[in-house]
């Protein structure tokens, strides 16, 4: 039983392919009751969500739109690469970090497109991405793990919802530690491995123009408080270091469709 979510009317109201705008006064709600919640309880409520999300989205009661604008024809050149955070204390599983980006990332702009996109309005979510023929919502191309362990989530023709700038995620790639690092730095064999994927990958992307997301959304202090003036130097000094061209790491690549 949910301590926040209104169980039976999400059940009701999941499978229909505008659930999102169904559920929106609900949303609302919750995002009223989060005002007043502990850290803890906030928690518990995205708990709630994003579990539920997830759960649906793998036993198919959320159904992606088969058909979808394409909005990877707006891609551009590669000249900008944004370095990320997941902000959570533990390893995201692929599947909740897919459930939490269709929800923060594509669920709002769904129900409140733009005037170009307003005929979307009342279809099913969609994000026109695949891999291995399921359609995907991560909003970031690569993650690495705390093991260093790159792993690839998005090609690169596709642009990622990660930014919080469009004109940015037309042209940039999204780097995404595993991690919480708003008030803590990531381990030097994480940024080992960042230098290295950028080397081997992104090597024509000028230096200044590997960017954190704080400095691309003044909204947010992703990939944390300590990025700007301070590991995002060590980052720096390692890309511009005499790297071995080979990879010490494997790298996970997703089959995309």
């Amino acid at each position: 039983m949910m301590k926040y979510i209104n169980d039976e009317l999400w059940k009701k109201q999941i499978s229909q392919k505008d659930w999102y705008l169904r559920l929106d006064p609900e949303f609302k709600r919750l995002e009223n009751i989060q005002k007043d919640l502990s850290k803890e309880d906030e928690e518990e409520l995205k708990e709630e969500i994003y579990s539920s999300i997830e759960r649906d989205l793998g036993n198919g009661s959320i159904q992606p739109n088969k058909k979808y604008h394409d909005w990877d024809d707006e891609r551009k050149t590669i000249d900008t690469i944004v370095i990320h955070h997941t902000s959570n204390d533990k390893s995201l599983t692929l599947s909740r970090l897919n459930a939490k980006h269709m929800f923060r990332l594509y669920r709002p702009f769904f129900t409140n497109p733009n005037e170009d996109n307003k005929a979307i309005k009342g279809e099913a979510i969609s994000s026109g991405h695949f891999t291995n023929g399921v359609q995907i919502f991560y909003g970031y191309h690569w993650l690495v793990r705390l093991d260093g362990t790159p792993e690839r989530l998005l090609t690169d023709n596709y642009v990622g919802w990660h930014a919080g700038n469009w004109d940015i995620n037309t042209r940039s790639v999204a780097i995404c530690i595993d991690g919480n690092f708003e008030t803590s730095s990531p381990d030097i064999k994480v940024l080992k491995s960042i230098s290295q994927l950028i080397k081997d990958n992104y090597k024509n992307v000028p230096i200044e123009n590997i960017l954190g997301h704080n400095e691309v959304n003044k909204n947010t202090v992703c990939p944390g408080n300590g990025f700007i003036g301070g590991w995002k130097l060590t980052l720096i000094n390692l890309i511009k270091k005499n790297i071995s061209s080979s990879s010490p790491f494997t790298y996970k690549q997703t089959s995309n469709s």
